[in-house]
């Protein structure tokens, strides 16, 4: 009854989560059917169905310079409520979908992993919100080639320098396609006690939602 009730509560707190994914050059590269911005987009719009009216979601793309010089990334949703109506009527899920959309239709640069990994953690964590399960989730087809950004190993120090376990924050990483660095993908979520996945395909998606629930259930089971 216990450990019934401690997954009762586990599973009963909100998703409060930042979704960043990589619009680089290279998503233009084939896979399957189409390209890797054709899967991600997919992939995407499939997970957000999966999230529950109450999450409340953001949505992050990043390349190198995207959001000017020095800065990898660039914000293209506000983290909201996913049932949440804009101005003109829509939901917020609706909004994120558009934005998805616009993002997958513009790729170019290069990959600039560590530095916005590294901005999305602390964005997650100066924005906490104790009533939620806090996290990041980080899509990618590739490696870091921003020349100007901090290491990996630079990158897993900070993040373990600042993670606070009064306001835990978990990555979750997702590597689209065999090309993904899935050797820094994985260090970069086992650095907050996140998972990381490979899609690659769209329906991948859901088995990553259905795995991420799962290792919710058991952690509150512990």
């Amino acid at each position: 009854v216990d450990r019934a009730l401690r997954q009762w509560q586990v599973l009963a707190i909100p998703i409060r989560t930042l979704v960043v994914e990589d619009v680089s050059g290279s998503m233009v590269a084939s896979t399957g059917s189409g390209t890797r911005a054709d899967l991600l987009r997919e992939a995407s719009l499939s997970g957000l169905k999966m999230f529950p009216t109450n999450a409340e979601v953001g949505a992050w793309v990043f390349s190198i310079d995207r959001g000017g010089p020095g800065i990898d990334y660039k914000e293209v949703a506000q983290i909201r409520p996913l049932g949440a109506r804009s101005a003109d009527g829509r939901t917020h899920r609706d909004v994120l979908a558009e934005a998805v959309k616009k993002a997958m239709a513009d790729v170019h640069g290069g990959t600039g992993l560590y530095d916005t990994t590294l901005a999305a953690y602390k964005k997650m964590l100066q924005t906490y919100d104790p009533n939620f399960s806090n996290s990041v989730i980080i899509m990618t087809d590739g490696e870091n080639e921003d020349p100007n950004s901090i290491s990996l190993e630079q990158l897993l120090a900070e993040i373990k320098q600042m993670q606070d376990p009064a306001r835990p924050v978990l990555i979750l990483t997702i590597g689209i396609s065999d090309n993904a660095d899935t050797q820094a993908l994985k260090a970069i979520a086992d650095a907050t006690g996140g998972t990381s996945y490979t899609a690659k395909t769209a329906n991948d998606i859901r088995a990553v939602f259905v795995n991420a629930i799962a290792a919710r259930v058991e952690a509150a089971g512990k």
